[in-house]
């Protein structure tokens, strides 16, 4: 069975994509073209996590807005917009179990690598043995690699580009991959996660000549080499909340640009995922302002890309959400029909939107404006989020609120004043838009598997994903006894000892090194230990003869 995606290109050029979905291996053949630069030189994946199409539509409402005049331009576009031309289908797969409502770890997963696997695993197939992504088989031919995203960067969507392990919460041993998993440039939240254990990551990777940052005015001073930007303790502010409660934390367009600007310094070219985390995490608590303002936020990233390709014409860009989240509608029961207090066939769009537009920080950002005793409620809700009819007993709900929950609970009081629905919590499981550029203004068109985005992203640099794998991780306490040699894994200090006449091999899990009689040696990619089992790279089996 052969999927095909037709690639419209100006200028004649004409990229035609073959999928097995067999054997997931995808040939890319160019015809016809006539641009000098038109080849695909860098490739830059925005992931929009938890975007679905009503709180894309609601987000463009929103920004057409003008509340000096209280009127609503619906010629008003978001950058994305331009660039839609396709959909995809995310869904997870574990054994024979199929899931029609799927987790970040295996969308990305499908998304990094071309796989499916279990709901809460990252970078590893259902049976816990890692498989190779993206960003590390491009590592190998000599691109500059990075990751940019809002939430800590050990979060699963941020995780599955850059790290393997079967629990996506383990969020030490993740960070701990991703410093030793050879790219370029890392930006986001999480640097508490980098001190886990007995082990500081954080030392590791000054070690390895990053500059380690975490100020926005810090990020604006590099020009060159490896950074490593830990914006914030855990995840990064909303971006409607930056400007008041966290001025030093870059935007996302800030990080993304800083990010280009470091990896196209490579001639050789770049791969760059960007994500917008916490749009997901909005939609989680049905808070439609952080839903809203921080897929503005992504959007103007997305800006800054779409420059960078049309100016330089040899870049791809893929941007697609992993699921939907919260199930959020324009509309709910109140405007369902001609008895509802709000009938959508007489109602305008300014009932919807007007109520959202007068808040200045979203559900998060407005704990910071409580006093200690929760005595002014009222006063910060009317000021700062818009509700000026908070009821007795609203306000009564806010102070029994804890800190971490109070964008559920504020949420859902404007959301009901802006009569917008809710299903969920949770994920959702229908399809997400797909948008696309290529050189000459292409597109990709159709119906997309989550897991043809780690094939196309694969075959127009020629990469077979399944090799990759082979190369950089095997099993390894397996390979060396066959080999006759000796092996003892010490599990509290994650080290595997191989001996063989004179020869020692010393690995320790999750670094991108050994020692083999005493000497370092720098390797191609991290080693893995998944339930006991390490896995590395072939050059590792090859120290033992």
């Amino acid at each position: 069975m052969h999927k095909r995606f037709r690639v419209a290109l100006s200028l004649v050029l004409v990229i035609v994509v073959v999928a097995s979905m067999t054997t997931g291996a995808f040939a890319i053949s160019k015809e016809t073209a006539k641009l000098p630069n038109a080849e695909i030189k860098n490739i830059i994946v925005m992931i929009p996590d938890g975007m679905s199409v009503d709180g894309l539509a609601l987000t463009r409402w929103y920004k057409s807005y003008n509340p000096a005049t209280g009127t609503i331009d619906p010629t008003v576009s978001l950058h994305m917009d331009e660039l839609a031309s396709g959909l995809i289908r995310n869904w997870w797969k574990t054994g024979d179990k199929i899931g029609g409502i799927v987790d970040s770890a295996p969308a990305g997963t499908a998304m990094a690598s071309g796989i499916k696997t279990n709901d809460k695993f990252v970078g590893v197939t259902d049976q816990s043995v890692p498989v190779a992504n993206i960003i590390e088989a491009a590592n190998l031919i000599g691109k500059s690699t990075g990751i940019v995203g809002t939430s800590n960067i050990q979060h699963a969507t941020l995780a599955v580009y850059s790290s393997h392990y079967n629990a996506r919460s383990q969020y030490g041993i993740i960070g701990e991959q991703q410093a030793h998993n050879n790219m370029d440039v890392v930006l986001g939240g999480g640097s508490q996660h980098l001190v886990y254990k007995n082990r500081n990551v954080i030392n590791d990777i000054k070690s390895m000549d990053y500059q380690y940052i975490t100020t926005k005015q810090e990020l604006a001073s590099i020009t060159s080499g490896k950074v490593w930007g830990m914006f914030a303790s855990d995840d990064m502010a909303y971006d409607f909340d930056r400007a008041e409660n966290a001025p030093a934390q870059p935007s996302l367009a800030e990080m993304t640009a800083k990010a280009i600007e470091l990896l196209n310094q490579n001639e050789n070219g770049f791969f760059l995922m960007v994500e917008g985390s916490k749009i997901d995490w909005a939609a989680h608590a049905n808070d439609p302002i952080g839903l809203i303002t921080d897929i503005l936020a992504f959007d103007a990233a997305v800006k800054v890309a779409l420059d960078f390709a049309k100016a330089n014409q040899n870049t791809m860009i893929l941007v697609m959400s992993d699921h939907g989240t919260g199930g959020i509608t324009i509309g709910n029961r109140d405007t369902q029909d001609s008895s509802a207090p709000l009938p959508y066939d007489s109602s305008g769009i300014l009932s919807f939107i007007e109520p959202l537009s007068k808040a200045k920080l979203t559900g998060e950002g407005i704990v910071a404006k409580f006093d200690e005793e929760r005595t002014n409620i009222k006063k910060v809700m009317a000021d700062w989020y818009g509700i000026n009819d908070l009821t007795d007993e609203e306000e009564e709900v806010i102070k029994a609120t804890t800190d971490g929950s109070m964008n559920y609970t504020v949420g859902l009081m404007i959301s009901e004043r802006a009569y917008l629905g809710w299903t969920s919590h949770g994920h959702t499981g229908q399809e997400v838009n797909l948008f696309t550029y290529l050189p000459g203004d292409g597109r990709i068109t159709g119906t997309l598997d989550n897991t043809d985005i780690a094939f196309i992203c694969a075959g127009v640099w020629g990469i077979d994903l399944a090799a990759v794998t082979r190369q950089l991780f095997n099993e390894a306490e397996t390979a060396f006894k066959a080999k006759g040699a000796d092996v003892e894994i010490n599990e509290s200090t994650g080290r595997m000892t191989v001996t063989k006449g004179s020869t020692t091999l010393v690995i320790i899990d999750y670094k991108n090194y050994v020692f083999l009689n005493g000497s370092k040696i720098i390797l191609e990619s991290v080693i893995v230990n998944q339930n006991g089992k390490f896995y590395v790279p072939q050059t590792v089996l090859n120290m033992i003869q």
